[in-house]
């Protein structure tokens, strides 16, 4: 997965784009400081969204 939801050590959130090792924005807005549930369901999105898969050796690859 390109997108994945990592939880900091404040407990809270963060959508992370492993692609280019930020963290994921969308909207103008950084996915930062999200809850958990939030964090899941944008990374799952920006996923679906961008296409992006694990092939059988484990490496990212575009559809």
């Amino acid at each position: 997965m390109r997108f994945v939801a990592l939880q900091d050590p404040t407990d809270r959130w963060t959508v992370f784009d492993t692609a280019i090792e930020v963290p994921a924005e969308f909207g103008g807005r950084v996915l930062i400081g999200l809850t958990s549930h939030e964090a899941l369901r944008l990374a799952a999105a920006a996923n679906d969204e961008a296409g992006w898969e694990i092939d059988a050796l484990g490496s990212l690859q575009g559809r």
